[in-house]
């Protein structure tokens, strides 16, 4: 009987162990959604079943220097011991049930599991997947970077806009700390954040580090709605579009409903709209833009100007793309282009038009602002536009990681150059109260 229980005791002390994972490193791939794909080093600590994994120590000392993470920490502005990724969860046998917390998005939830050197997972925001993360018990703590200079720098002085900055001195600044960067971080989220950072300093737009790791194809095709649809009251319709990227299917689809329905007053919201490409923001256009229009003058680092010159510009050629990626090749190797949109035979919308805008409406948005502004087609509520009128594009730096590039400056037909400058709405508010100042407006109207 004793050697019973003997068995039974060293057999229940080998199930206790077998789950104990403190102090192991696990080289992780964490897809947080829509292509944002990660790699990282999470280090584990348990106590009974409750388990944290945590990114590299004093990243925010690798970004910003010793006394600003110190300081910051004081402050509350940096992160617990510089740690940028946090997970804390329950383990249940080999299931994992906790959250991720990071510097860079909301809290998510994660589901998975912590079995043989493996750690695997759903995330999920709201109850619906996001993304997925994967890792492998490793003795390596840190990648190395420093390769990703010579080919990053290589790429901007061959493809800029304007060549006229990489004779500055902020340029030559910006090369040297840079250098130091990618010798200091550790992992990709320290990577991302360093050459963000460094890009706040630049006087231009467009230009940043996109990474991307093989992953999942499923959760690559996980995309959130891009419009959002509905009506306020009798007389007002709202439409909120999160982006000019994805959304042309579902505008094609819900504009001439709208057009049909003949709502008196209807409330474009671009507020946090990052731009896009051209198809979808010609979608639009066919519905409020009732004339022939010269949108503007793309024009690359092949022409020689100097600020607007309306003769010159003239000279480009005028391009109808059909896609972005047609027009970003053309430009890739031509002087510019005047960018021209033909009103096609569809009618449109004749009611009161309202556009709602804060200072991340950006890049493809602006463009359609102002044309929407200066005709008076469109009053709009809100806050000033971001300022970030450049067409660019990604470039190859390895299997994993591409830059991408402004190519192209942008001047309005009447010259205006809308990077750095931004479109001012004719009634200005806060960004939250904008929705509710246009149905103010509407009713005092009414």
């Amino acid at each position: 009987m004793k050697l019973l229980i003997i068995a039974f005791s060293i057999l229940n002390l080998s199930s206790i162990f077998a789950q104990t994972h403190k102090n192991e490193n696990y080289k992780t791939e964490i897809n947080f959604g829509n292509g944002f794909i990660v790699t990282s080093f999470l280090k584990v600590k348990q106590k009974k079943n409750k388990i944290r994994l945590t990114s590299p120590k004093n990243s925010d000392v690798r970004l910003v220097g010793f006394l600003k993470a110190k300081t910051g920490r004081l402050l509350g502005k940096s992160p617990k011991k510089g740690i940028l990724v946090r997970i804390n969860a329950v383990l249940k046998k080999d299931s994992l049930s906790g959250y991720i917390s990071t510097t860079l998005l909301d809290k998510l939830q994660l589901k998975g599991k912590l079995k043989n050197g493996l750690l695997t997972g759903i995330i999920y925001k709201n109850k619906k997947i996001v993304g997925n993360i994967k890792g492998k018990k490793s003795k390596q703590t840190k990648i190395k970077y420093s390769h990703l200079y010579q080919k990053i720098i290589k790429l901007t002085e061959q493809n800029l806009f304007s060549h006229e900055f990489l004779k500055s001195d902020k340029w030559k600044k910006y090369k040297k700390e840079l250098k130091k960067k990618l010798d200091k971080v550790q992992d990709d989220i320290e990577l991302y954040i360093a050459f963000k950072m460094l890009n706040f300093k630049l006087p231009f737009s467009h230009y940043y580090l996109i990474i991307r790791e093989k992953s999942n194809k499923k959760m690559d095709e996980i995309k959130e709605q891009a419009v959002v649809y509905e009506k306020k009251n009798a007389n007002t319709d709202y439409l909120k579009i999160k982006n000019f990227s994805t959304s042309q299917k579902e505008l094609s689809i819900i504009l001439p409903k709208i057009l049909k329905s003949k709502p008196n007053n209807l409330i474009i919201d671009l507020r946090d709209n990052p731009g896009g490409g051209i198809e979808a923001a010609f979608e639009f256009g066919k519905y409020f833009i009732s004339n022939n229009s010269e949108i503007g003058f793309f024009v690359t680092n092949k022409l020689q100007y100097t600020g607007f010159d309306y003769q010159l510009f003239r000279t480009l050629p005028k391009a109808k793309p059909q896609t972005t990626i047609e027009f970003i090749e053309y430009l890739k190797h031509k002087k510019g282009a005047q960018l021209v949109f033909d009103k096609s035979n569809i009618p449109t919308f004749s009611g009161h038009l309202y556009v709602l805008t804060n200072r991340y409406t950006g890049s493809t948005c602006e463009p359609i602002v102002y044309i929407l502004k200066k005709s008076k087609t469109a009053t709009i509520i809100g806050e000033k536009t971001a300022g970030a009128m450049l067409s660019g594009t990604s470039f190859n730096l390895s299997d994993k990681y591409n830059l991408f590039i402004p190519i192209a400056d942008f001047y309005t037909r009447d010259g205006v150059r809308l990077e750095g400058l931004g479109v001012t709405p004719d009634i200005i508010t806060k960004s939250d109260e904008a929705l509710n100042k246009t149905l103010e407006i509407i009713k005092k109207n009414k």
